[in-house]
């Protein structure tokens, strides 16, 4: 009886030490909200504010009666809600794998000169890999196709 005592004293004090929901969500909204500054300062969120603007283009086509207010507006609106949707969907990634320290770790490091340079240059880069990138995968995918016809043929 004693032991069964001393286990649910146990089992009460572990969870007593669990943190509250409240301060759990707390603690998630700042990962959140960390995570979001490392992205902007790192560039990351470069290639989501661009690539917004590039679909309303396309849009606009279907549409081209609407003021370009309304396209403005849209365009706001959306690069907003594609960048929330995206950091609330790779919050938990991260967190997998950086701790808060972690990033606010790297938010310091983007703001020394050298991570400037870096944020300042990564949309470049990208840009300038990206058809590299196409082009590697054209040539894969036409390896792989042609591998798997000779697969099948036999």
């Amino acid at each position: 009886m004693k032991k069964f005592f001393f286990m649910a004293t146990m089992c009460i004090a572990m969870l007593s030490l669990q943190p509250t929901g409240t301060y759990a969500q707390e603690t998630n909204n700042q990962y959140k909200e960390t995570l979001y500054k490392m992205l902007d300062k790192s560039g990351g969120l470069e290639s989501v504010k661009l690539m917004v603007p590039q679909l309303v283009n396309m849009m606009k086509q279907q549409a081209a009666s609407q003021p370009d207010s309304f396209w403005e507006d849209f365009t706001k609106r959306w690069t907003k809600q594609l960048i929330d949707k995206m950091v609330e969907g790779i919050t938990p990634i991260y967190q997998k794998h950086l701790t808060l320290k972690d990033l606010e770790d790297i938010l310091a490091f983007y703001n020394t000169p050298a991570g400037k340079k870096l944020s300042a240059s990564t949309p470049a880069v990208a840009k300038e890999v990206m058809p590299i990138g196409q082009q590697l995968g054209t040539e894969i995918g036409r390896q792989m196709q042609n591998e798997i016809a000779n697969m099948v043929s036999k």
